[in-house]
């Protein structure tokens, strides 16, 4: 009996099967389950990457802050008690949003042209 049980099971083995054939639009999907990975992966390393200069940027700031903190806390006392130093900080912050808002009109009118 054993003898016929291993003979039939080596006839099953040698016995050419059936290839499968594939779906007619096998291409396109391979390609789209191709491109959503691709998709997934781009995604992930934004969220990586935007991770990263958030945590970066507080890590400088607090660095910044935790070092020089008293001198900037005596800065601060001292212009608010002097109403003359008030005479150059408020056209420099007119200054500076001015050129913000320049700079943000110019680099949305240069990224649709392109």
């Amino acid at each position: 009996m054993e003898q016929t049980t291993n003979d039939r099971a080596l006839i099953q083995a040698l016995t050419p099967r059936e290839s499968k054939k594939l779906p007619s639009n096998f291409p396109y999907l391979t390609m789209r389950r191709i491109k959503e990975k691709q998709r997934m992966e781009e995604r992930r390393q934004h969220i990586i990457a935007v991770v990263t200069i958030v945590a970066v940027s507080l890590a400088g700031i607090s660095t910044f802050l935790f070092l020089f903190w008293s001198q900037l806390w005596h800065s601060l006392v001292t212009l608010c008690s002097q109403p003359d130093a008030f005479v150059l900080v408020l056209p420099t912050l007119f200054c500076l949003a001015f050129f913000a808002l320049f700079n943000h009109w110019l680099s949305r009118s240069c990224y649709k042209r392109t």
